[in-house]
């Protein structure tokens, strides 16, 4: 079995799973669009420290990683795009 794909780096500072630059929940969902759509912001932090985040899912059809709604990247970044996070290692199939 394949593990999650993981995250590599979230600079989204204000979510409340980011600590320190790095996601702590045990996986999120990446929409449509390539948006995190398990971003949320707070100013309090959760999440578990043991914890690495990873991609649970991956609704984001048209990206080459998809593979039956998971991600076969070997890891990706989450960033800011406009006033939401994106999944910043999305690439459109060709």
């Amino acid at each position: 079995m394949k593990e999650m794909t993981s995250i590599a780096k979230c600079n989204m500072s204000v979510c409340m799973y980011n600590q320190k630059g790095m996601c702590h929940t045990p996986g999120i969902t990446v929409g449509p669009h390539a948006e995190c759509n398990t971003y949320n912001y707070a100013k309090s932090k959760g999440g578990f420290d043991e914890v690495s985040g990873a991609i649970g899912a991956c609704a984001a059809a048209d990206c080459k990683f998809n593979e039956q709604f998971e991600c076969r990247a070997p890891n990706i970044d989450v960033s800011s795009h406009s006033v939401h996070a994106d999944c910043k290692t999305f690439s459109p199939r060709i």
